[in-house]
């Protein structure tokens, strides 16, 4: 007969455990098991973050303390959640307080592009076509720093470099990765299509935007872009050095003091109780 744990007696039982050398998942499946393993630690992530973005000034730092997380959390990486929020908070705020600014300024100059400039094509004598294009050269612009903070903020928080090689390095990537960029903006505009209709018929959905969706957009971004940084940053410095990659040795279980033993522990013998006399 079947019992569950919570209701059995017998505690000294081994379960079948997880061995660390066990396949690893395909990366469409490893997705959804960390994303509904760290589920509730990404929504706490999510309304700390939005509370710290609220001034503006502190956009920037926000971002880089929950990337540095969510980026432990995609190397499946132990850690205290919040130590590793502050830590990417308070290290990486002089890189990223100027990063955010120039993100809301130029989604700011975006929006009002795409207000204004079909507009004045409109009312243009003749033709519009100058305004059109400036309207397509600002969205273009705005999707390319979109894109390259998809990298940005990963370097900010994981690599010793200065601010203007993080840029020049993430332009880099957005062209090198041009398609894996895309599809992850594919996937940010469905998301952001599906919230914003939701909300039309129900603006309560709108919850979702402090409860889930900002560590949500950052979790597909890591872990789409964050490969990319390891194969063409961070994983040429130690190979010119003959090193390996620290950061893909963890989980591996030569890189341990303690040899894990998942899958292959023996039941143990369970004592018969004698009652003493004191």
């Amino acid at each position: 007969m079947f019992k569950l744990g919570i209701f059995s007696s017998d505690y000294g039982k081994a379960g079948p455990g997880i061995a660390k050398n066990a396949p690893r998942k395909k990366s469409f499946f490893r997705f959804f098991d960390l994303f509904f393993r760290k589920f509730w630690k990404l929504i706490a992530l999510n309304l700390i973050t939005f509370l710290l973005c609220l001034p503006i000034v502190t956009i920037g730092p926000a971002i880089a303390g929950m990337t540095r997380v969510i980026r432990s959390f995609t190397l499946e990486k132990s850690i205290f959640m919040m130590h590793e929020f502050w830590k990417g908070f308070k290290d990486n705020w002089k890189m990223s307080v100027p990063v955010g600014l120039v993100d809301i300024f130029v989604l700011v100059s975006v929006i009002t592009g795409l207000y204004i400039y079909p507009r004045m094509a409109n009312q243009a004598e003749g033709n519009g076509t100058l305004f059109i294009a400036l309207c397509v050269i600002s969205v273009s612009f705005g999707l390319t720093l979109l894109m390259m903070n998809f990298y940005i903020f990963p370097m900010i928080v994981a690599v010793d470099l200065k601010l203007l090689q993080i840029i020049k390095t993430s332009f880099f990537l957005t062209a090198r990765a041009l398609l894996t960029n895309l599809i992850t903006l594919l996937i940010f505009a469905v998301i952001i299509f599906l919230v914003v209709l939701g909300s039309l018929y129900n603006y309560l959905l709108l919850i979702i935007v402090p409860v889930i969706l900002l560590s949500l957009l950052c979790f597909i971004v890591v872990y789409r872009s964050y490969p990319v940084i390891q194969k063409f940053v961070i994983n040429p410095f130690y190979e010119e050095r003959g090193e390996e990659n620290p950061e893909l040795l963890i989980g591996r279980s030569d890189s341990n003091v303690f040899t894990d033993k998942g899958g292959q522990e023996a039941p143990i013998a369970a004592k018969s109780k004698k009652k003493t006399i004191s």
